[in-house]
C-alpha cells in the first residue's frame, strides 16, 4: 500500500494563503529538502527527539531508513529497517523509538535505540495499520490496527519492559476500522476511524470511540456519514487524524472516502468533539487528505495533500479558517505531522519544490509574522476553476 493518489480531483487553484484578521500567524522555523538515492526522497513519518532533532522515517528508491537528525534537519546516523512505507514513529522516554511500517498486507511493529541499533522488527501477519497506530504508556505499547482479511478492528499490547513484547489482543466493537488513536489525561484511549478499510466499499461514518484497558467502550460517537456534496466527493466518511481539543476534547479530521493508503477520493473535513463525545461543530474544508493534525498555539493544524499537492491550515478552536497553504502545479504531500518540545509543528512529506521528487521537512510556529514553508505564487480569495482529473504514477516508476 502506498500514501500515493493516484486519481484525484484537483482543483485549480494558485497558491492560496487565508489569513484571519487579529490572529497570530504562521511563521516558519524550519525548511528542509533531502535527496537520497537516484530516483526519488520521501518523508513517510516523523516524531521529534528528546535533544531536539528528529526522527524520520524515509523512502528512497524502494529502501525504507530510520533517520535521526539535529535540530536543524542534518543527518547524524541512518539504519535501514524492513518494509516498503513507513507508518508512523513514536518517541520513547530513553531517547529511542518504536516505529512500525508495512510491507504489502503486513505490519511490523519495530524498536530502535538512540543510537540507530534496530533492537526488533516484530511482524504482524495480514494485520494493517493507520496514520497513527502506536501510544506508548510507560513500559507498553498499544497499537491500534486491523486484519485485512476481513476488515475486523482490533487492538493489540506489547510489553516493553524485557525487551520481548508480548500480545494482549482485544476486540474493537462493531468491525471498525482504527486508522489512529492518542491516551488522554485519564488513562484512557480515544480512536478514530472509518467502517472499512477497502476502496471498493464505502465507509458508512467517521467514528471515536474512548476506550478503556481491557476494551471497555466508554463512549462512541459517530462524526459524519456523507460529504455535503457527493456528487463530487462520493458517499461516505472516514476519521485519519486526532489531538488534543478544547476543553479537554478532541480535534479530529478526516476525508470523505474510505480509508487505504493507495487511493485516496474525498474532501478534508474537521470536527472538534468534547471529552465526552459530543460533536460540537463539524465544518468541510478544502483539500483532499489530512494525514495530520496537531495543537498550533491557540490554532488548530492540518496537513495532507490538497489533490496532489502539499496542503497545510489552522484553523480557530471554533471552526473559522485562519491560514490555508496549497501551492498551485507542486506535485507532493505531507505525510505526518509532529509536535515538538517547544511547542511548535513539524510537517514531513514529499514535493517538487526543487524540480525533483525529495523528501520535504516543514517546522511551523505560531508567531507574529506571516510565512509559508512552500513558496507562494500569489494569493487568490476563492477558488479560481471548476474541477478536472489528474493521474499521478507512483514515484518508483519515474
Amino acid at each position: 500500500m502506498s500514501r500515493r493518489i493516484h486519481a484525484v480531483l484537483l482543483l485549480l487553484l494558485a497558491a492560496v494563503l487565508f489569513s484571519g484578521a487579529g490572529q497570530a500567524a504562521v511563521t516558519e522555523n524550519l525548511n528542509q529538502t533531502y535527496h537520497i538515492g537516484d530516483l526519488y526522497t520521501d518523508i513517510m513519518a516523523v516524531s521529534g527527539t528528546g535533544d531536539g532533532g528528529y526522527y524520520l522515517g524515509i523512502l528512497h528508491d524502494g529502501v525504507l531508513s530510520l533517520i535521526k537528525t539535529d535540530a536543524k534537519g542534518k543527518e547524524l546516523w541512518s539504519a535501514n529497517v524492513t518494509g516498503s512505507e513507513f507508518r508512523s514513529i513514536t518517541l520513547l522516554s530513553d531517547g529511542g523509538c518504536v516505529y512500525v511500517t508495512a510491507l504489502g498486507t503486513d505490519t511490523y511493529l519495530c524498536r530502535a535505540d538512540q543510537t540507530g541499533t534496530i533492537m526488533y522488527e516484530l511482524p504482524l501477519p495480514g494485520i494493517g495499520a493507520g496514520v497513527q497506530p502506536v501510544v506508548v504508556s510507560g513500559s507498553t505499547i498499544k497499537f491500534a490496527g486491523w486484519f485485512w482479511e476481513t476488515d475486523t478492528g482490533f487492538t493489540q499490547s506489547f510489553l516493553l519492559s524485557d525487551g520481548t513484547p508480548a500480545n494482549d489482543q482485544l476486540s474493537l466493537p462493531e468491525g471498525r476500522i482504527p486508522v489512529s488513536m492518542m491516551k488522554n489525561n485519564d488513562g484512557a484511549y480515544v480512536l478514530v476511524g472509518g467502517a472499512t478499510s477497502n476502496t471498493s466499499s464505502t465507509s458508512s461514518e467517521a467514528w471515536i470511540m474512548q476506550i478503556k484497558d481491557g476494551g471497555t467502550v466508554v463512549w462512541n460517537t459517530v462524526i459524519k456519514t456523507d460529504s455535503l456534496q457527493t456528487e463530487y466527493y462520493g458517499p461516505g466518511s472516514t476519521a485519519y487524524a486526532l489531538c488534543e481539543g478544547e476543553d479537554g476534547g478532541y480535534f479530529v479530521a478526516g476525508t470523505a472516502a474510505p480509508y487505504n493508503l493507495s487511493t485516496a477520493f474525498g474532501i478534508i473535513w474537521a470536527s472538534m468533539v468534547t471529552s465526552d463525545g459530543k460533536v460540537v461543530w463539524e465544518k468541510e474544508l478544502r483539500g483532499a487528505v489530512p494525514y495530520g493534525v496537531a495543537k498550533l498555539g491557540d490554532a488548530y493544524l492540518i496537513a495532507g495533500t490538497g489533490w496532489n499537492s502539499p496542503l497545510w491550515m489552522t484553523l480557530t478552536p471554533s471552526g473559522a479558517l485562519l491560514d490555508i497553504v496549497y501551492p498551485e502545479d507542486v506535485p507532493g504531500q505531507f505525510n505526518a505531522v509532529a509536535k515538538t518540545s517547544s511547542g511548535s509543528a513539524v510537517l514531513a512529506g514529499w514535493s517538487f519544490l526543487t524540480g525533483s521528487a525529495d523528501g520535504y521537512l516543514a517546522g511551523l510556529t505560531d508567531g507574529s509574522a506571516a510565512s509559508s514553508p512552500i513558496p507562494a505564487a500569489g494569493v487568490v480569495i476563492g477558488l479560481l476553476g471548476a474541477a478536472a482529473c489528474l493521474g499521478f504514477q507512483r514515484r518508483k516508476n519515474r
